[in-house]
Formats: structure tokens, C-alpha cells, sequence
């Protein structure tokens, strides 16, 4: 049986890939944005295109390195397009999640701290569903191999 510390240990391996991968997808929103704003188009266009080209960046980074050891090896790609579409779901839940926060905490609270605590909010439903919905194991494999499969698989 695996101890408990190391699931702990694996636990917060992938907590650190997640955060990983929402910040190298935060950074290639807003280098996007200043390119199309550079290239003078209307911020509101702009800044809906970035969000929408990161978070196809977020699902790749999410896919291959997050929850990279969920993948079978003989995924196909109807298999990869229901993860696609599970992904996309799970985080229109969370920005709706994100916005009601916000908008809840803004009238007691500064603006900046609001937005992060929407944020905190839809991360943590981000990462529940994508450990438990979208980057669930899909293969008939015991919990030591999967587990196992993570440590493995470490940077």
C-alpha cells in the first residue's frame, strides 16, 4: 500500500503542475493582448481573442503535462475531443463561478482582492473537475499505477 505521504507528496506534485500550467497560460493571454493591442485592434476583441487562444494553450499544457500520466496510450481522437469539449465546459462553469464571486464580494471588498478571490474560486472548480471530470483515468488500472504513473512521471 502507497503511504500516505507520498499520495500527500503527488497530491501537491500536481497542485504545482496545475498552477504551473494556469500561469504559463495567464502569460500567453497577456502577451497576446499587447500584440493585438500593438496591432491596434479594439481591446474588448483583443482580449477575447487571447483568452480564447490561452486557454486552447491551458487544455494542450493541462493534457500533456498536468494530468499527463491520465492519458492512455491509445487515446484516440474522438476520445481527446470529449476531453476538449469536457475542459471548455468545466471552465465556463468556473467564470460564471469567477463573475458571481466578484460580484458578491466587490460591494464589501476592494476591487483587486474581489477579482482574486473569483479567481481562487474558479481555480479550485477548475481543478476538481479536471482531476475528477475531464483528466479522470479512463483506463481499467488500479489506483497504485496510477499514482505510481505521476511519480514517474515528475519534471
Amino acid at each position: 500500500m502507497i503511504a500516505i505521504s507520498t499520495v500527500r507528496r503527488l497530491q501537491v506534485r500536481r497542485l504545482r503542475r496545475f498552477a504551473s500550467t494556469g500561469i504559463a497560460a495567464a502569460i500567453v493571454q497577456l502577451l497576446l493582448l499587447d500584440r493585438f493591442d500593438d496591432a491596434g485592434w479594439q481591446p474588448l476583441l483583443a482580449n477575447a481573442l487571447a483568452l480564447l487562444l490561452s486557454t486552447q494553450v491551458n487544455f494542450i499544457l493541462s493534457y500533456l503535462y498536468t494530468w499527463g500520466d491520465r492519458r492512455p496510450g491509445d487515446e484516440s481522437t474522438h476520445a481527446i475531443g470529449v476531453r476538449w469539449l469536457e475542459y471548455h465546459s468545466s471552465a465556463a462553469v468556473a467564470a460564471v463561478l469567477n463573475m458571481a464571486i466578484f460580484a458578491v464580494v466587490r460591494l464589501t471588498l476592494p476591487l483587486l482582492l474581489a477579482s482574486a478571490l473569483g479567481t481562487a474560486g474558479a481555480a479550485t472548480i477548475n481543478f476538481i473537475a479536471g482531476d475528477r471530470i475531464v483528466f479522470r483515468h479512463r483506463a481499467h488500472r488500479g489506483r497504485l499505477q496510477r499514482v505510481t504513473d505521476l511519480g514517474k512521471s515528475a519534471a
